[in-house]
């Protein structure tokens, strides 16, 4: 064979091998579009049950909320109330509801309510729908920040669902002062305990709160040499060793320790057994401060921790004379003129709000005043 035959012949065995390599890339690209295909169908089946579940589940949503819409009451509408007089009123919507109370609550700083309700409204009648009104009375209300809620009650043995409290906020003591403090003073050596009134604390606690107490020593009568102060947070004293509320008769002791501690301070009590004498330490209300020897005339006055109550007035001031050495267990005793010693009864050291109204701006005396907030 030439060369020339030889050269066409590997031509045409070129020309040959072209339709096989372009048959198998068409069968692979056909393969691809199935598999793509497939892929979007399954998508497609997957959203769509997706979307078929989605449905039902909105469906059975639907459902549940038709079926709470029938147990679910509706909440009183347009609640108003004012803090001074009492008087309030509401729309009850639901003639389905059993009854309705207002109640107010204290509230901590964080605006959180704390305890039982302070006051509380007899019961308001449900059963129908249209105006509900009346007067709470809210004349010894405690000073401080508090939540004046409208309760809502289904009726007893049914199966209704209660809606939430409508809630108004308020403030009571505002343009009011604290109560002035009165306090006792145990002098040793050069070492004085000052002992805030329990009267005043229990005062306080009740109708207010437990404010800072600044104590200030001055060299002279007319209290114009300042020497020393302090200033302490009361607050803490319920958290003290001893500390004991006494309710329903708004008594609180204020830890003390019966027959034992270095100071003992003896009171007289009148009790069913007749008058007897008892003897005592404080131990959580006492603040104790060491000066040089000398002739000192200290005071306390109580600071408000909130803008809408004011400072107490200065306590009188209390003469004590300190001398060179350590304390001992002798100890000389003097106080403001309205010091009141606590009383003793049910084995306890206490004393009750209230009991004692001689005092300078005792709250209890003080028009109520409140406002409601924002």
């Amino acid at each position: 064979m030439n060369k020339k035959k030889m050269t066409i012949l590997c031509l045409c065995a070129g020309l040959a091998a072209v339709p096989g390599t372009a048959y198998a890339q068409e069968t692979a690209e056909t393969e691809i579009a199935a598999e793509v295909t497939q892929e979007e169908t399954a998508a497609e089946e997957s959203t769509e049950a997706a979307a078929e579940e989605t449905a039902a589940d909105e469906a059975a949503a639907e459902e549940t909320a038709a079926e709470n819409s029938d147990t679910q009451l509706q909440a009183p509408t347009d609640f108003v109330f004012d803090p001074n007089t009492g008087e309030y009123s509401f729309q009850m919507t639901d003639e389905r509801m059993g009854y309705y109370f207002i109640r107010i609550y204290h509230v901590d700083e964080e605006g959180n309510e704390t305890g039982e309700y302070v006051v509380s409204s007899k019961r308001i009648k449900g059963g129908s729908t249209g105006e509900a009104s009346g007067t709470l009375d809210v004349s010894a209300m405690p000073w401080g920040g508090y939540h004046i809620n409208l309760v809502s009650f289904a009726p007893a043995g049914t199966d209704y669902s209660s809606p939430e409290a409508v809630t108004l906020k308020a403030h009571y003591g505002i343009g009011k002062a604290l109560e002035r403090p009165e306090m006792l003073i145990l002098t040793s050596g050069n070492q004085a305990e000052l002992i805030v009134d329990w009267y005043s604390l229990s005062d306080y606690l009740y109708y207010e709160y437990l404010p800072d107490m600044k104590f200030t020593f001055y060299s002279d009568a007319e209290c114009t040499q300042e020497v020393f102060s302090d200033t302490v947070d009361l607050a803490a004293l319920p958290d003290g060793d001893g500390y004991e509320a006494i309710p329903p008769a708004n008594g609180s002791a204020w830890g003390f320790a019966m027959n034992q501690g270095e100071h003992l301070y003896t009171v007289t009590s009148e009790s069913e057994q007749g008058t007897q004498e008892v003897s005592f330490s404080f131990i959580n209300d006492i603040f104790t401060y060491t000066l040089d020897a000398g002739t000192y005339y200290v005071t306390c006055q109580a600071l408000s921790k909130d803008e809408y109550c004011l400072d107490s007035q200065v306590s009188t001031a209390v003469e004590i004379v300190l001398t060179e050495g350590e304390s001992t267990e002798e100890f000389t005793a003097a106080s403001t003129e309205l010091w009141t010693d606590p009383a003793y009864g049910f084995q306890r050291m206490y004393a009750s709000a209230g009991v004692q109204t001689d005092r300078t701006d005792f709250a209890g005396d003080q028009e109520v005043y409140g406002e409601l907030l924002e």
